[in-house]
């Protein structure tokens, strides 16, 4: 062996460089150029190499030239040598970076080499689990950026590696949008010619890999389809020895059992049928990854098993699984506990034993085994997870708590441990919802919210039914509320950051909030598109790469702020629903008599009966109590009707995932009044009768009830539910005052808003009419009601109604009434998924919830408009114009379920002004009064209402329910 210092680094860095000036772009290179290294220094292996190296630095002046070139070239050879596993701690990287920058050569490529490496080294070892490190990294990439010209190689190079790691910075944290990001910038750099054909191969894959991640995420099947297309021709292409074929050919199995989970879902058949191409032997597999350098092979056994099992259980394929967790089991073997990889292996190893348990041709001996084995391994990980924040946390909880149920269904000669049991699954499960709430309030955007928070209703509803069957009411409660609104919860709790984090001494973290603010004009933007301000260090502003307008801080600042208010007395209040008593006193303050979630029946797993759909009514006094509803189903015939056919004229009829429909002709449009009458029928006599009937009655006052129903119950005018009566059919509003709310967080949170100043309403108030210049009759509607109610407020027309003087008129406003009749829309999915036409431009939802303005004082938004309470986002969402208002400040919103007759709601609205102003009726009475004076065939026209008005008043059809029903309230 050579003596200590005999050997020339300068020489070694030279020598590799050009010995691999082709890349490294399969394993045999790799093994070489580390070969060549550990000769050159006369060692054995290569944290040998390393070893040595580093003790040759430190006997060196730590403050000469020489040292800091040395400890320069180290880290340039570091990647190399921890291809077979980590060499150096990061404390030693950390010192070698230190005087590598402080007394190296001061050239700007050298420098810039120097924060190049130091800034990749987290891509590799230990480093990759601390998420600070991370973002030290990418920041020392950002000075290597500015080093370099645009357009260079080399800037090439390290935009690279930051859009890398930024990648793997938010899969880790659970970004999403810098995740969206990065790719865009990946894509950007793909035709670089910093990249050498085998490494443009690979780079195309891996963007494929993470396009078809994008597409799970939005749960778009023929997105994913292309994706998995796109990584089978590269896989095609892709030379068998390349260090990234594992990982593509990775990509494509998990991609390929996304895609089977998407059909399934859709199709309702499970295993889906068309299964696709079997995966390779694993015997070949094997062979495969034993020619890596031992660290890589373990991310590829690892990633490839996860892979391989998920793809099995997609096909109900036991050995598929059996072998993806063999292939887990050997990356385990090879892995220290403390890498943060052993974490991801573990807990996808104890789901794949969970699964087994449940597969046919896994042994009934077996089977008890693999759920036992899951649940060990289950319970360990979760532990070591930590709590709500880190991204697994939800899906391991769930996992976990599915196992444990499933275990309590299998003991039925041992009650008492099938009762421990089922009870631990309710508590595990209850617990993981709230990694989901803390996955959505991560979210900068919207749409990332929505697509990280789909999930949540599912596993909610799943934990509620538990809940049910095992009558722990209260729980079921906590559970259903967990899964809701989550994009409203998360809009409230950003809203209220700034003076929280300065309540609790955070002032920095606070400004850095206030200084990362909505930026309307989207005028910070990153290469992508995507209005950036201070990104690299987690400050900043995110946005949409439509440039419309900015979303709201970063996920980095935002997982900041989220760690100090968790730590905080509010963080019950972010991440748990009310308890049933909070739900009982906002009742009373809002007068209401309960609470009703409407729960649709369902299946649940094989070893427990089907749950029968009911109402769970939270009482104003806090008690709650379960009315079974068997009839109440999601997939009930009306339901699945009226989802196919829609009410008359309405421009939707189907779910929020559906596209907008074409304009229904005149025989449709009887076909969808025919499936309305019939869904209201249908909603009477399974729903609405028999929980009004079973809801205590005041004295002369109708029971005032607050809705909040799940799935496609969300589609459904219960206030319309109609029963046989006496006199002729009956409906539901006739006997109670009937409300409508996305969660009880939403409905604590009104409650908990003070009055708005007691100030007269009609010099606070704004009535926008007919703003686009083609609604004849809202024009009348807007003109009559402020004529009749409010003739000192404002009114603005078809060249006045402009979404500028909208937002002027809410910033001024304290404590009015804003009425708003004109043209709303829904987009289902887009970024802005539902607005208010207007003179010149758009109100949208999302500006009303991720802009920092609020309007504390807000009284009545009226939205005299088509579909303004239909979700764009999702039913359990419950995300739409009404709900946007709510939480940008009002305490009462009227919204429309469909595309309303421009005729029949200017008589609707204004007759709900008139029992408001005339009647000094609250708007949520108001609006009933005005549904059953539409309801009459005696109704009387009142003193004052308009000749244009009046004369279309015998006209009304009380049995046409488009015309009436369609309106809803929201709030007090």
């Amino acid at each position: 062996m050579p003596e200590r210092g005999s050997y020339d680094l300068n020489a070694v860095v030279y020598e590799l460089r050009r010995a691999g000036a082709g890349g490294v772009p399969d394993a045999a290179t790799a093994i070489r150029l580390t070969a060549l290294i550990c000769d050159r220094l006369g060692c054995r292996t290569p944290r040998e190499a390393y070893e040595r190296m580093y003790a040759d630095w430190r006997d060196l002046a730590e403050d000469t030239v020489r040292a800091g070139m040395f400890a320069g070239q180290v880290l340039t050879l570091l990647p190399l040598l921890q291809y077979e596993g980590p060499c150096a701690t990061p404390a030693q990287q950390e010192e070698l970076f230190r005087c590598a920058i402080a007394h190296g050569p001061t050239e700007p490529q050298w420098r810039a080499g120097v924060l190049g490496a130091a800034g990749m080294a987290v891509l590799n070892g230990t480093m990759s689990a601390d998420p600070a490190r991370m973002k030290e990294a990418l920041a020392r990439l950002e000075q290597a950026r500015e080093l370099m010209p645009p357009g260079s190689p080399e800037r090439d190079a390290i935009e690279l590696s930051h859009a890398a790691v930024r990648a793997h910075l938010a899969q880790l944290s659970g970004g999403e949008e810098d995740f969206d990001s990065a790719v865009a910038d990946l894509q950007r750099l793909s035709g670089s010619e910093v990249l050498d054909p085998g490494a443009r191969l690979a780079m195309e894959g891996q963007l494929a890999g993470f396009r078809a991640r994008q597409a799970t995420r939005r749960e778009d099947e023929a997105a994913l389809a292309a994706a998995v297309r796109e990584l089978e021709a590269v896989l095609a292409r892709i030379p068998p020895d390349h260090l990234d074929r594992s990982r593509i050919q990775g990509f494509l199995d998990a991609s390929r059992a996304n895609l089977l989970m998407l059909r399934a879902h859709r199709t309702g058949t499970f295993p889906p049928s068309g299964l696709g191409p079997a995966m390779p032997p694993l015997e070949e597999v094997r062979r495969l990854l034993s020619t890596l350098p031992t660290d890589v092979r373990i991310d590829e056994l690892g990633s490839t098993g996860i892979n391989r099992a998920g793809y099995a259980t997609a096909a109900d394929d036991a050995k598929g699984v059996s072998e993806g967790l063999e292939l887990l089991e050997e990356a385990l073997d090879l892995l220290d506990a403390d890498d943060d990889r052993w974490l991801r292996f573990a807990s996808s190893a104890g789901v794949g034993h969970c699964v087994l348990s449940g597969l046919p041709g896994v042994p009934v001996t077996r089977r008890r085994h693999h759920l036992d084995q899951g649940i060990s391994w289950l319970s360990h990980t979760l532990r070591l997870a930590g709590g709500p924040e880190h991204p697994l946390w939800a899906t391991m909880g769930m996992a976990l708590a599915t196992a444990y149920r499933r275990r309590g269904g299998t003991l039925p000669f041992d009650p008492r441990s099938a009762r421990r049991n089922r009870e631990e699954a309710r508590r595990i499960g209850l617990d993981a919802l709230r990694g989901t709430t803390w996955s959505v309030l991560l979210q900068s955007g919207t749409a990332h919210a929505a697509e990280v928070g789909r999930q949540a209703a599912e596993s909610a509803l799943d934990v509620a039914r538990w809940c049910l069957l095992d009558g722990a009411y209260d729980d079921a409660v906590r559970a259903l509320d967990a899964g809701r609104g989550l994009l409203l919860h998360a809009a409230t709790v950003a809203a209220t950051v700034p003076q929280t984090l300065a309540s609790l001494g955070h002032a920095d973290l606070a400004a850095e909030w206030e200084a990362a603010g909505p930026d309307p004009g989207g005028r910070a933007m990153a290469l992508d598109g995507t209005a950036v301000m201070g990104l690299s260090n987690g400050t900043g502003v995110v946005g949409p790469s439509d440039g419309t307008g900015v979303m709201g801080p970063s996920s980095r600042l935002r997982r900041r702020v989220l760690d100090a208010l968790s730590a905080s007395p509010h963080g019950p209040r972010m991440l748990e629903p009310p308890t049933t008593g909070e739900i009982g006193a906002a009742l009373r303050t809002l007068g209401a008599t309960a609470l009703v979630y409407l729960v649709p029946g369902g299946e649940l797993m094989p070893s427990e009966d089907r749950v029968p759909g009911g109402a769970l009514i939270v009482s104003a006094d806090g008690s709650v109590r379960h009315l079974p509803l068997p009839g109440l189903a999601a997939d009930a015939a009306p339901l699945a009707e009226y989802r196919a056919t829609g009410a008359p004229g309405r421009d939707m009829g189907g779910p929020p995932a559906d596209p907008a429909r074409p304009p229904l002709d005149g025989r449709a449009a009887l076909e969808g009044r025919a499936a309305l009458e019939r869904l209201c029928d249908w909603a009477g006599e399974a729903v609405m009768g028999p929980l009004l009937a079973a809801l205590p009655r005041g004295f002369g006052r109708a029971p005032a009830v607050v809705l909040v129903p799940v799935g496609a119950l969300g589609m459904v005018p219960w206030h319309a539910a109609r029963t046989a009566g006496r006199r002729g059919p009956r409906h539901a509003c006739q006997d109670a005052q009937i409300s409508y709310l996305p969660s009880a967080r939403l409905l604590c949170e009104l409650a908990a808003r003070p009055a708005p100043p007691a100030t007269a309403a009609g010099r606070r108030s704004l009535v926008v009419g007919d703003p686009t210049g083609d609604l004849r009759h809202a024009a009348e509607e807007a003109a009559a009601i402020r004529a009749a109610f409010c003739p000192e407020a404002e009114l603005l027309d078809d060249r006045t109604g402009t979404p500028e003087a909208v937002r002027d008129w809410l910033r001024r406003q304290r404590g009015g009434l804003l009425h708003l009749a004109c043209h709303g829309v829904v987009r289902h999915g887009e970024r802005h998924s539902s607005y208010l036409d207007l003179a010149g431009g758009r109100l949208t939802a999302e500006e009303l919830t991720e802009g920092a303005d609020r309007y504390p004082d807000l009284g009545l938004v009226v939205l005299a408009a088509c579909s303004t309470n239909v979700s764009g986002r999702g039913y359990d969402e419950a995300y739409s114009l009404a709900t946007a208002f709510l939480v940008a400040g009002a305490r009462s919103v009227l919204g429309s379920l469909w595309t309303v007759p421009d005729g029949a709601t200017s008589l609707l609205m204004y007759m709900a002004h008139h029992f408001m102003h005339r009647a000094g009726l609250p708007p949520g009475a108001a609006l009933r009064r005005a549904q059953l004076w539409m309801l009459d065939d005696r109704r009387e026209t009142p003193a004052g209402m308009p000749r244009e008005l009046a004369d279309r008043v015998p006209s009304i059809d009380a049995r046409d329910l488009a015309g009436w029903a369609g309106f809803t309230h929201l709030g007090w």
